[in-house]
């Protein structure tokens, strides 16, 4: 979906702080208050932005953050992904391609609760192989699309893409 340039500025300062006052979104990109909620809601609506909140997991008691790389047999696929979905150690879940069916990135508070972990999975499912790596340290996180001042280089992949509906509504 094609985004328009003032999109693009609400989006990238939104990234860099989701609960900044209209008042001063407005001034730092120029577009009225009014237009800047009419764009916001129809971003929330369209699913291209959601209101969220970002964990520091290891401030709330979870040090050990680890990302699993799974693959199954291929017949318990969904199983396991419905298992990792429901589990509460998941902060995102993918599936993937190559080598590995499943990505999932999770939390634990130690290094004994996700080895009860992985013998918990290895004994529900027939798992082929499992990798993991732990995060050391976090350097950068959702910073994607967060530069103002970067945002044109996205009109690179827009220009393949159909033109957008959200002009239309507004």
């Amino acid at each position: 979906m094609k985004l328009l340039k003032k999109d693009k500025k609400i989006i990238a300062y939104l990234r860099q702080d989701s609960r900044m006052q209209l008042t001063k979104l407005s001034r730092k990109t120029s577009i009225p208050v009014s237009t800047l909620f009419e764009r916001i809601n129809l971003l929330k609506t369209r699913q291209i932005i959601r209101p969220t909140i970002i964990l520091n997991f290891t401030e709330i008691g979870f040090s050990l953050h680890v990302f699993v790389m799974i693959k199954t047999t291929g017949n318990n696929r969904s199983e396991v992904l419905n298992y990792l979905a429901k589990n509460h150690n998941t902060n995102s879940l993918w599936r993937i391609n190559n080598h590995f069916d499943i990505l999932a990135e999770m939390v634990f508070s130690d290094l004994k609760e996700f080895d009860e972990f992985l013998q918990e999975l290895e004994s529900r499912f027939t798992i082929r192989d499992v990798e993991f790596e732990y995060v050391v340290e976090e350097f950068a996180k959702e910073k994607f699309f967060s530069d103002p001042n970067t945002i044109s280089l996205l009109d690179i992949t827009n220009k393949e893409v159909c033109a957008t509906q959200i002009e239309q509504e507004i």
